[in-house]
């Protein structure tokens, strides 16, 4: 996480002091995040509170390396709940949250599996109805800022003010992100309409 984006996620303002605004605005954001007082959906929220105590807990390990000033004008808490919001209607993917970045892997819809029994034909019709829904499904996905990793065979979804090119070729594997941050998959409704 970088100072920037942690002091944007506790809105740290400019005319507080860092050691007590650093505790007031995390307060202030698990008032906001915390499942039990927000309306998100509950298992976000609870990852979105784990984003306030990693934001916190980063910034009060580092006191005296950052400056209030170093932050972002929007909150990037906030921008990832509106991103999340935008698109937790897709049928069938899973969003992790990993850090401050969002990843989805769109699932197999079970109307596209293969039976044994299934014919060429019927296997290639599904096929092709599968090619569509994850060709729907990515076109939302751009549309929302989302970038398609084919290593990962995932989106990724950063920062708002990160551009195309400051993404880098080549990250880390998924193994190695999912050893490194600790989130949960959160499952869309297999039966939903892209709207």
């Amino acid at each position: 996480m970088k100072f920037s984006e942690a002091i944007s996620i506790l809105e740290l303002e400019e005319d507080m002091d860092a050691v007590t605004g650093l505790t007031s605005a995390y307060r202030v954001a698990m008032k906001k995040y915390h499942p039990d007082v927000t309306k998100l959906d509950e298992k976000f929220a609870l990852e979105m509170s784990q984003l306030v105590n990693e934001a916190y807990s980063f910034l009060s390990q580092n006191i005296g390396k950052w400056s209030i000033a170093d932050g972002n004008d929007s909150n990037l808490a906030d921008v990832m709940v509106a991103v999340y919001n935008k698109i937790n209607h897709l049928p069938n993917i899973t969003i992790d949250r990993m850090g401050v970045w969002l990843w989805v892997t769109i699932n197999v819809p079970i109307e596209f599996t293969n039976d044994k029994d299934d014919t060429f034909e019927e296997r290639m019709t599904k096929k092709r109805g599968l090619k569509a829904f994850r060709q729907g499904v990515g076109k939302e996905l751009k549309g929302r800022s989302f970038r398609y990793a084919p290593e990962k065979k995932k989106w990724g979804w950063h920062s708002p003010e990160d551009t195309q090119s400051s993404w880098k070729r080549k990250g880390w594997a998924w193994s190695r992100i999912k050893s490194t941050f600790d989130g949960e998959e959160l499952k869309t409704n297999p039966y939903g309409a892209l709207a």
